[in-house]
């Protein structure tokens, strides 16, 4: 159907409607006063007008039964009207029973059919119903005339913005301000939550340097005390003997050997067996049946300590806004004593554990003290008995061979060489000290080289951060003002002369669009009006509708007894006044009959 942009209501025939039951013609004008006593008939006008085309009453509420007549069951409206390009048409609405027709210049349309034609219902009775828009629709108000505003782009918003902020801006997506606010702000919270981490992580990486830096200066000192031990039984150990002449004598014997030895002796297979038996025997080291669990304990101690420096470091920095060391979320007020109190008992139950460790690492170093005693008491009595069947042995075979005698110098010789000045404690002493030396010497390297190692760039990656947190609050208050002046431009097109609409508020602080729906006429809310200024407002508002929709329709003002005038809006269409007239029968004069030339002009 083709649109109806305006037009202007020339005449009606209404029957059967309300206090209309027998057929009533009606002629309007342009202006057009109805006059008339208290239930004359004078809203049922309006209330039929709006019927025909909405199929709702004036103010649009339901329930179409009590709109008939109730002696007259068919309801029947006929409105004549001229279009914005002087075209005459007839609209026509019957309803019978419960059956509704609608006639359109002779033809059935739909409803449907007429909203195309007339717009929605809230846009027809927002402009005929002055009061409509206002006191009907509430919520639903704004969402019309939102659906209406003129489109503000992103063009016209960055040209009335400073050259700053509109070089900010110009390259950025502002589709929906809002949601970018929103978007950059989570930008924000994720960055000072970084940079709490990074500085929780420079903190960690100070005190793990400090620790390495002890553990050198521990590792140093064992090395000096182990190099000086060492280097005392060393000096000890060859202190007066003459190596070289002992080394020589060595030399003769054996060659002095070599020949008694060449005649051989029975007792020699003897004799060799039960060396290798007694060297065999000494050479046993003690194989501790609990390194294992010692060294299991050593480490559930270090982890322990860590732990426990962990959760005392975590204690210290667990502060309002601080990540929580287990969750990750921001600590709050009300959450910090519980954390902290988690963050205690979790370090007593650490030292607690510590405490069990420890006990048992003893417990285990007491029973491998006590074996490694039983070790050596028997390697002592294995010891002395196979010397002593060597001796015996020797001593016969000495008795029978001169080789014999010989051998054992040589041994007693070649023992005299290895051991020194140094008894079989020392000499174990100073073997055991070398291997220490040389664990120690690893370990230092390595400590030293941990200690030397060059620190992440915490301090550069906080700047950084901290950078374009700058960065975002500035590009965050440049949208603020991008908001607010695309309100200004969005509220310009519902500028009136006395009326004021405001659909939202922009906070300044923020940016943020904050969702209202407030009427004031002449700086005064509008519940708090009296019914000739609410009628004044009503006017304004209809006129903007008419403006925002592009449809010029006719308006009806109603109880114009209580309106001095309507200066404050200049109406720009069709309009009909009822005024009561106490006790008056019901007239409909037209003050100026319309013309087809006038509703082209209109």
């Amino acid at each position: 159907m083709e649109k109806i942009q305006s037009f202007q209501i020339t005449d009606m025939r209404i029957a059967g409607f309300k206090s209309y039951r027998e057929p009533t013609q009606l002629v309007f004008g342009n202006p057009t006063v109805i006059t008339g006593g208290n239930g004359q008939g004078k809203t049922s006008i309006a209330d039929a007008i709006a019927f025909v085309v909405t199929g709702l009453p004036f103010f649009g509420e339901r329930g179409i039964d009590r709109l008939h007549n109730e002696t007259q069951p068919i309801v029947s409206i006929s409105m004549t009207f001229v279009d914005g390009g002087g075209a005459a048409h007839t609209l026509s609405r019957v309803r019978q029973k419960n059956r509704m027709t609608i006639l359109y210049d002779g033809y059935e349309i739909r409803q449907m059919d007429l909203t195309d034609m007339f717009g929605e219902k809230d846009v027809f009775l927002s402009i005929f119903n002055p009061l409509y828009f206002i006191e009907e629709l509430g919520e639903e108000g704004k969402n019309l005339l939102e659906r209406h505003l003129p489109l503000i782009t992103h063009e016209a918003v960055l040209a009335q913005l400073s050259d700053a902020t509109r070089a900010a801006l110009e390259h950025e997506s502002l589709l929906s301000p809002e949601t970018y606010l929103k978007n950059k702000r989570a930008d924000i919270r994720e960055l000072e939550e970084s940079i709490i981490y990074l500085r929780g992580q420079k903190d960690l990486a100070d005190s793990q340097g400090q620790d390495w830096s002890k553990t050198v200066e521990g590792l140093s000192a064992r090395h000096d005390a182990l190099t000086r031990t060492l280097e005392k039984l060393e000096a000890k150990r060859f202190d007066g003997l003459d190596t070289k002449a002992m080394e020589q004598q060595l030399v003769e014997l054996s060659a002095r050997y070599d020949e008694a030895a060449r005649d051989g002796s029975p007792l020699d297979g003897e004799i060799v067996e039960l060396e290798r038996k007694l060297a065999a025997r000494k050479a046993e080291q003690y194989q501790s049946p609990y390194t294992q669990a010692i060294a299991g304990a050593n480490a559930q101690l270090t982890e322990l300590a860590a732990r426990f420096n962990r959760d005392k470091q975590s204690f210290q920095a667990c502060v309002p806004g601080a990540p929580c060391p287990t969750c990750r979320r921001l600590i709050t007020e009300e959450a910090l004593a519980e954390v902290r109190g988690a963050l205690e008992q979790s370090s007593r139950e650490t030292i607690a554990a510590g405490q069990e460790q420890r006990a048992q690492l003893n417990e285990l170093m007491e029973n491998d003290k006590k074996a490694k005693a039983v070790f050596d008491q028997f390697q002592a009595d294995d010891v002395a008995k196979l010397e002593q069947e060597l001796a015996a042995l020797k001593a016969q075979k000495t008795e029978d061979s001169p080789a014999d005698g010989l051998r054992s110098q040589i041994q007693q010789l070649t023992i005299d060489l290895e051991y020194g000045n140094l008894n079989e404690a020392e000499y174990a002493q100073m073997r055991e000290c070398r291997e220490e030396l040389r664990e120690c010497a690893a370990d230092l390297k390595a400590a030293q080289a941990a200690a030397e190692q060059r620190p992440e760039d915490f301090d550069g990656k906080i700047e950084a951060a901290q950078e374009r947190i700058k960065e975002l609050k500035k590009l965050i208050a440049d949208v603020a003002i991008y908001v607010s002046e695309r309100a200004k431009l969005t509220f310009s097109a519902l500028k009136m002369n006395k009326v004021e609409i405001s659909l939202y508020d922009v906070v300044k602080s923020t940016g943020e669009r904050k969702d209202v729906f407030k009427f004031n006429y002449a700086g005064r809310r509008y519940d708090r009006l009296s019914l000739s200024e609410k009628i004044r407002a009503g006017m304004e508002v209809s006129e903007l509708m008419k403006r925002l929709t592009g449809r010029n329709y006719p308006v009806f003002v109603d109880n114009m007894e209580s309106v001095d005038d309507l200066n404050n809006v200049r109406p720009t269409g069709q309009v009909i006044m009822a005024k009561c007239v106490s006790g008056a029968p019901l007239a409909v004069r037209p003050v100026r009959p319309i013309a087809a030339a006038e509703q082209r002009a209109a």
